[in-house]
């Protein structure tokens, strides 16, 4: 009982050190900024990408991981986008230049030849350089249907 106390104790404080976003201005550009990134996506807009991810940024997908080298290449011939819409925005700060942003994304597309899946779960974490939000790593996972 003492020890599920202590746990109980440890997770409650490690929890609060992050919380849901208390700086609507911050998530607002982070949300705008996930938006804009999907929009580019289906327009093989390459730029937005050179601009908006940081140097290191990854990406992981069902089919693997890629770096920012692997997704510039992507965006301009891989996939063809017919629709997208994005809900059930979450967004945590982890510090004053850290982001988790989560939410649903439902999808029209089709990549290499094979159907996205229609629905999926997006984790996305930003960072703050230079004074400007950046994407340092996404990641999806398909909804089961």
């Amino acid at each position: 009982m003492v020890i599920l106390m202590i746990v109980n104790s440890v997770s409650s404080f490690a929890f609060s050190q992050t919380k849901m976003s208390d700086n609507p201005k911050a998530e607002a550009q982070i949300i705008a900024l996930e938006k804009a990134g999907w929009q580019a996506w289906k327009d093989k807009n390459v730029d937005w990408y050179k601009k908006n991810t940081t140097k290191d940024f990854l990406m992981v997908l069902a089919e693997g991981t890629r770096n920012k080298a692997d997704v510039l290449k992507a965006t301009a011939t891989e996939c063809a986008v017919k629709s997208f819409s994005l809900a059930d925005f979450k967004c945590v700060m982890l510090n004053e230049s850290a982001a988790l942003l989560t939410y649903t994304a439902m999808q029209d597309a089709v990549c290499g030849g094979k159907t996205s899946a229609p629905k999926v779960r997006a984790s996305v974490n930003y960072v703050k350089r230079g004074g400007k939000w950046l994407e340092a790593f996404y990641m999806e996972t398909p909804v089961a249907q």
